[in-house]
């Protein structure tokens, strides 16, 4: 009895560990994404100051990439 009590607190600290350790991860996650959020509206608002400004460039299927 005195072991399955002992496998199930250890099973439970585990999983504690575990969750903390999610937590943090998630938490980098979010900080990460908020991040990208922000640089994301930066370059779309920059975009738009560039098309507001030469207007917006007509697209010619037989232009080749400039990598060519």
């Amino acid at each position: 009895m005195d072991h399955n009590i002992i496998a199930l607190q250890e099973t439970l600290a585990h999983q504690a560990e575990e969750i903390a350790r999610m937590s943090d991860e998630l938490y980098t996650q979010q900080k990460e994404l908020a991040t990208l959020r922000q640089q994301m509206a930066r370059i779309q608002l920059k975009l738009e100051v560039i098309v507001a400004v030469q207007g917006p460039q007509p697209f010619n299927a037989d232009d080749k990439p400039p990598h060519y």
